[in-house]
């Protein structure tokens, strides 16, 4: 007996999902390798607490970050009304409430930043960052530049924002140095909604002098429960609105006005 069973023929044992060709391992060895691809982006998303990087202005989303390339920092707002770049986060951590900005498109072209603290981020005429003004005029118009995932912002002097090393924030630089490429980034979903499409181009869809009754009506007291407008001609106003001046030039109109909580003479 012990003969017979030395005269089988010794095999590998064989599963049934194992048998016929082995292209069945290719595929799925190709398979993982591109769903570790996918991981990985997934992973670098994860690790700044599911904010994701925008590669244009049309990408963006609501609130953003900006990150700095060269250390990964974000830049934070001071209640002071000055800048700095915040510490280094740990994994899946993300960003803190100071280091979060809305964005208002101005244009195709360019947009305005407001901190946390509801300020815009201006540039001063010594080339300074503060986040101090009420509406948008001229020093808080920017005009992002993005290439190869990596965005740098011009401002109305024509020089772009640097971040050192050391925290420090300059808008001195007349050329896209290093330290003035920095990565925007968004949080929730990637896909444009209508909603959002139609709230964040109310501005140049409704007519001027509607989008500033909107605009009053958000800053007025109403002490004597009247909405008071400005009483110049409305040709101004769609004039400055064709020069992306809108915000600014109500800011002016406004200043005229008693009942403004904001503009008070």
């Amino acid at each position: 007996m012990a003969d017979q069973y030395r005269k089988v023929r010794a095999s590998k044992l064989c599963l049934k999902s194992q048998t016929g060709s082995s292209s069945g391992h290719k595929k799925r060895r190709k398979k993982r390798k591109l769903g570790g691809d996918v991981s990985a982006a997934a992973r670098e998303n994860m690790r700044h607490g599911k904010w994701w990087p925008v590669n244009g202005l049309e990408e963006i989303r609501g609130r953003v970050v900006l990150e700095t390339v060269h250390d990964g920092r974000y830049i934070m707002a001071l209640d002071t009304g000055g800048f700095t770049v915040g510490p280094i986060r740990s994994e899946d951590e993300g960003p803190e409430a100071t280091e979060i900005f809305s964005v208002v498109k101005i244009s195709e072209t360019q947009l305005a930043m407001k901190s946390g603290f509801g300020k815009y981020v201006s540039v001063t005429s010594a080339g300074e960052l503060i986040g101090r003004a009420e509406a948008v005029g001229q020093r808080e118009i920017w005009e992002p530049i993005f290439q190869d995932g990596m965005v740098a912002f011009q401002s109305v002097n024509q020089r772009y924002l640097v971040a050192s090393k050391d925290g420090d924030l300059v808008v001195a630089s007349i050329s896209v140095v290093p330290e003035a490429k920095f990565r925007m980034r968004c949080v929730g979903t990637q896909e444009k909604k209508k909603k959002d499409s139609e709230e964040e181009d109310e501005e140049f869809k409704q007519d001027a002098r509607s989008f500033e009754v909107g605009y009053v009506k958000r800053f007025q007291s109403f002490q004597d429960r009247k909405l008071k407008l400005p009483s110049e001609d409305n040709l101004s106003l769609h004039q400055a609105k064709d020069s992306g001046r809108l915000h600014e030039f109500m800011l002016d109109r406004r200043s005229k006005m008693k009942s403004d909580r904001y503009c008070k003479l």
